[in-house]
């Protein structure tokens, strides 16, 4: 499963706010991006299926206000295809059978973890192929529905071969040939029907037919059922019949006068092959790519079928030649072409699409009227092929979103916007960099004793297109997994020194901790960089306390070290943060200058549960080391309580108070 572009999006039914947050930590620590919302009745939990889309549904049998038989029947009731995977704390095999014949996925044990993330991800996997098959399934009725009309009102003789016989045909295929009923022709052999002196040719183009290489029309002679033979063109196609590989067949009698050959054998294009060809070719590709699309192909079509497609199709070509004759084109495909566009003529791309709105197109009896829009793509030094024509692409797609008969050039900022509007959480960071729209908000660190510095931790919040906040942890993942996390880094650090500046000149010494990334370490710049942003806001280092985690600690200690060494002459402080109390980290802090030390919440999830003797071990360890103490996540009275005697210094917790938009807490309440 690929995370970086889509997290996985999980509905839980939990007993409280902790154990849904364990799967996010679940999800973090397998490097697998969540959304996670917790569901608190049943009315929330039908709000939030009917204007959202999830993966799947994570639930415990039964919480204060709905039971897990609850949701699955509202799931069911919705029609929705979404997994219910059940938590249990007691599993038989009453059990499992009970949950399974009221519709869950699978039913795990609570302690199971590694098994509940390997089952997630499964069912995720499903989900995705039952999604691809459906819409598979609806592209393959709407493609058989629209050959089947184009076969029908086809001017041509068109036929369906499979291994040399006939399986299908036309009316004016069976008129062409004197066939009444196209019973009579079902499994007759395409070779009886060509003359003897053009066996031999035909015998050798059905041999060396090949799939998806273009195929030259051939002008041959065929015979009728009244053993009359007449000249005609034939031009074989590769196709699909009921599922099964076959050859289309597309005759025309020389008596009715039309150009059945390819319109790049009497207009200066290129074909598609060797238009591609340029493309992955450095020296020959194109500085400017244009791709044309016609915008309402499908419904000539189906109005006028293959004559009026070919008409379209002939006369767009005519169009290209005549006021593009510097430019190279290519007809790529039915209503696609690709024009490698010379500098001189890119200013009459606009005029040409006028010209195509305003031409009177004829096919048989009827006129028919098309526009077009076109995507503009320069070549870049580190674009392939594909990359090339995707951007082109992604261009033309975008100017018929905007109303079509237009053209759009390819821009980084464009297609950022249209993925964050699909919720690509990478394109929404872009967006939130660029807009400078990220939000800072400020959880008051608090001393136990009421006699410390006041200090603030920095929270870093982002909103989706719909205004909707996304959790830290979900965008967070995805900006480790691409190189997103500097400019993140840089730009909560500059905002959290404006901010605390401002505060700093109205004589408030409050102190701010601000979380930096791995990227951090390695960035050579960021020291520099963050000198000046001190010096120019004129605050001393020593009001900014820098967070790091006991993980990255670990696995980096000489580029923590070096880091450390670095960021001392500027004063600032720094923080050890998520400290499991292992022995390996305390070792660290002896010979690492982190005065703070901030635990994980797994100490506070066990105090809540009146376990407090991990917590008062690693306690006297770290007062051992003179390393001040804060306990995260207080959540209640009573751990609030137990934590007076622990030897901790400082608490925070939206208990005491939840992140706030504003430094405006009173810390002497």
């Amino acid at each position: 499963m690929n995370n970086t572009t889509r997290p996985v999006r999980l509905l839980t039914l939990e007993k409280s706010r902790n154990d849904a947050e364990r799967w996010v930590k679940l999800f973090r620590a397998a490097g697998k991006p969540a959304r996670v919302q917790q569901i608190n009745s049943v009315e929330e939990l039908e709000e939030a299926l009917v204007t959202g889309l999830w993966d799947l549904l994570l639930s415990v049998e039964e919480t204060p206000m709905v039971r897990a038989d609850q949701a699955i029947a509202c799931i069911k009731r919705l029609k929705l295809d979404v997994p219910v995977i059940l938590s249990v704390e007691e599993k038989n095999s009453e059990v499992v059978k009970h949950w399974l014949d009221l519709g869950a996925a699978d039913i795990i044990h609570t302690n199971h973890e590694e098994h509940m993330l390997h089952a997630i991800l499964r069912e995720i996997t499903s989900l995705g192929c039952r999604e691809q098959i459906l819409g598979l399934k609806k592209n393959l009725l709407d493609t058989e529905q629209r050959c089947q009309l184009l076969m029908d009102n086809a001017s041509h003789a068109i036929a369906y071969v499979h291994e040399g016989m006939h399986i299908d045909a036309n009316q004016p295929y069976l008129e062409l040939f004197g066939y009444n009923d196209p019973d009579d022709l079902a499994g007759m052999p395409l070779i009886d029907m060509v003359t003897s002196g053009d066996q031999p040719l035909f015998k050798s183009l059905i041999k060396h037919f090949k799939p998806g290489q273009e195929q030259p029309a051939v002008n041959c002679q065929l015979i009728d059922t009244s053993g009359d033979s007449f000249e005609a063109t034939v031009i074989l196609s590769e196709a699909v019949f009921e599922d099964e590989p076959c050859v289309q067949v597309l005759v025309k009698a020389a008596a009715q006068p039309t150009n059945l050959s390819s319109p790049s054998e009497s207009l200066p294009t290129l074909s598609r092959n060797e238009f591609l060809a340029q493309l992955e070719s450095g020296d020959q590709a194109p500085e400017i790519l244009a791709y044309l699309q016609l915008e309402n192909y499908d419904e000539i079509r189906k109005n006028t079928g293959i004559e009026g497609s070919i008409a379209v199709q002939d006369t767009l070509l005519e169009l290209l030649a005549s006021q593009l004759t510097e430019s190279q084109v290519a007809h790529y495909g039915d209503e696609v072409y690709l024009i490698a566009v010379n500098q001189n003529e890119l200013a009459a791309l606009t005029p040409l699409l006028g010209t195509i709105d305003k031409a009177l197109i004829s096919a048989g009896s009827q006129t028919i009227y098309t526009t077009a829009s076109i995507g503009l793509a320069e070549k870049s030094q580190d674009d392939s092929e594909k990359n090339f024509l995707e951007r082109a692409q992604f261009a033309c797609q975008l100017a018929i979103e905007h109303g079509g008969n237009r053209i759009e050039t390819f821009s980084q900022k464009a297609i950022d916007v249209k993925k964050a509007s699909n919720g690509d959480m990478l394109a929404l960071i872009r967006q939130a960099l660029e807009n400078d729209s990220f939000r800072l908000t400020f959880q008051p660190v608090i001393s136990v004793t009421g006699e410390g510095l006041n200090y603030y931790e920095v929270l870093l919040r982002m909103l989706d297109q719909n205004g909707k906040e996304i959790p830290a942890a979900e965008f967070i993942a995805s900006a480790e997994e691409s190189d997103m996390m500097p400019f993140i880094d840089r730009w909560v650090v500059r905002n959290a020194i404006k901010q605390l500046a401002k505060k700093f000149r109205k004589g408030d010494n409050s102190r701010m901790m601000v979380h930096i990334s791995q990227a951090s370490l390695e960035d050579k710049a960021f020291a520099e960089q963050l000198a000046r942003l001190l010096s120019a806001a004129e605050l001393p280092g020593h009001m900014l306390t820098l967070q790091m985690t006991e993980r990255m600690v670990q696995q980096h200690l000489k580029q923590v070290i070096k880091f450390v060494e670095q960021l001392k002459p500027l004063g600032c402080k720094f923080a050890m943060v998520q400290f499991s109390g292992e022995p390996r980290s305390l070792k660290v802090l002896e010979h690492l200058d982190i005065p703070f030390v901030k635990l994980d919440s797994l100490f506070t999830e066990k105090l809540e549960r009146n376990d407090d003797s991990q917590l008062k071990k690693v306690s006297n360890n770290l007062k051992k080391l003179n390393k001040v103490i804060i306990m995260p996540k207080v959540e209640s009275a009573q751990t609030l309580t137990s934590i007076w005697q622990m030897g901790v210094d400082y608490v925070q917790g939206y208990y005491l108070q939840p992140p706030m938009e504003s430094m405006t807490y009173d810390f002497s309440s």
